[in-house]
This record gives C-alpha cells, structure tokens and sequence, in this order.
C-alpha cells in the first residue's frame, strides 16, 4: 500500500509540476493581456480621466494607463490583430503574474538581465537609454562630474532594479557616500529625495526627463564617468515566458516595423504628456 501510494504521489506531483510549466498563450483567445505599473513615468503611468492617448486598466476601475509602454503595447497588438487588455501590477508581481499565466507580456520598462533571463524570455530591445542622476534643482551635486564629487551625498535606488545597482557602485567607489537601502517605487524615491531623506536617485534619462518637466524642484546631470553597465543593462525588452517562441516571433517581427525615429518620438510625446 505504501508503495502504491509513493506511486500515485510521484505521479500526481509530475502532472502538477507539468501543468505548472505548461503555460502557454491562448492565440485563440483574440486577446492580449499586457502587465505593467502604471506608476513609471513617462514609460507607464495611471490617469483617472479617459483621454484619446490613453487606455482602461482592467483590474482598477475608472483608472486608465498612459505612456511610452502604453502606445507601444497598443501598436503591437494591432500588428498582431489582438484586443489589448492591460493590468496593472507591482515590479516585482511582474513575473510570477507572467509566469502563473495572469498576463501574456510584460511591457513596464523592464531590461533583459541575466537574472531575469533564468525564469522569462525577451524580445529585442524596443528602447535604449542613458542612466542619468536626480536630485534637487538646488543640489549641490548638480555639477558633479566624477565619483569623488558626490562625497557625502545620500544615494538610493528602486528595489530589484539596475538602478540600485548602479546607486550601490557609486557609494562603493565613493566610501564617502552613503548608500540607502532601495525603495519600492520611483515616486517613493522623489519624496524621499524632496524630503531631505536622500540627496540623489539613478534612473533612466526619459524618466527623469519626465519628473524634471512636471516638477522645477528636481533637475538631473550626468557623469563624466560611466557606470559598470552590460548592454542588457542598457535596454529595454518585452518579458515573455520561455514557451512563446511563436508570440516572441510575432513581437520581434512586430518592432521590427517600428523605426528608431518613431520610437524617439514616441518618447517625446510621452514625456510632453506627463508634464
């Protein structure tokens, strides 16, 4: 009975385990369902008023996505024929919603990693960007140009991203820096940062373009120094689970219709908008 019993078990645990890694995109369905933030300007964020650029999030009623993301995940979804569906999730439910099968992609400025590369698939890029730094328009680090000159400054970064990453090597080259521990979110960073609680953040140049424009209070520079950055680091792509080699193909094909300059002008208009 034992035995039998051991038998059933491992059966039942392999069919379980199989299921689990079976998720797959439905291209029946007619629908695509995207996962974002909505809280990344200007790559994603929420509106409460529906507009002609922007579009319903189907888990927050009455709310609406905008941004880079956003334009890009309708133009996609057109090229394939499918509806869009977009849901509105925290960066770090992205993947285990796309890998329990709640999403089909996840377009939230996120970069193809390694790390991340162990547990989703990746499009090709369909950004690149400059990391750049933030603080207070009236920062004293504002003309800052090597490691050394932003001794004493406070530092963080966005939890699980390159930005902490990067936010990290700068107090490691500067022991005179302090390095806060990650916050969760960019608009947790700016309220640190207008707080005093931290003098400056690493982020994307169009993100910190777009909180430049809506706010005189924070202005960012760039280093003549670079950071230690992999060309992963250096771009964003479209999350896929492993199984969606035809999706991915689709996707690929897709951006490859969408020129640099489209792309650029795309960027531009979402930062105009979120100002």
């Amino acid at each position: 009975m034992k035995k039998l019993f051991l038998m059933f078990a491992l059966i039942f645990i392999g069919a379980y385990l199989t299921s689990c890694g079976s998720v797959k995109f439905n291209e029946k369905s007619g629908k695509i369902i995207i996962g974002l933030e909505c809280d990344y300007a200007p790559f994603n964020w929420t509106e409460m008023e529906k507009s002609d650029t922007n579009y319903p999030i189907d888990n927050v009623k009455g709310a609406y996505a905008e941004g880079y993301d956003v334009q890009m995940a309708k133009m996609i979804a057109d090229s394939l024929e499918y509806e869009l569906v977009i849901k509105k999730i925290e960066w770090d439910g992205l993947i285990p919603a796309l890998s329990s099968g709640a999403i089909d992609m996840i377009i939230a400025g996120m970069s193809p990693t390694e790390e991340r590369k162990l547990k989703i698939d990746f499009s090709d890029a369909y950004y690149e960007s400059t990391h750049v730094l933030l603080g207070l328009s009236t920062s004293s680090y504002l003309n800052a140009k090597k490691y050394s000159d932003l001794s004493g400054a406070k530092v963080v970064g966005q939890k699980n991203t390159i930005y902490d990453e990067i936010a990290s090597e700068i107090c490691n080259k500067n022991t005179n820096c302090k390095y806060l521990t990650a916050l969760e979110s960019v608009p947790l960073i700016v309220t640190a940062i207008k707080s005093g609680v931290a003098d400056l953040t690493v982020l994307e140049e169009p993100v910190a373009k777009g909180l430049v424009a809506a706010d005189s209070n924070l202005s960012y520079f760039k280093l003549d120094e670079t950071f230690t950055l992999s060309e992963e680091d250096k771009i964003v792509s479209i999350g896929l689970r492993k199984v969606d080699k035809n999706l991915k193909n689709k996707i690929n094909e897709a951006l490859g219709k969408i020129s640099s300059s489209k792309r650029l002008e795309m960027m531009s208009e979402a930062v105009e908008r979120n100002a």
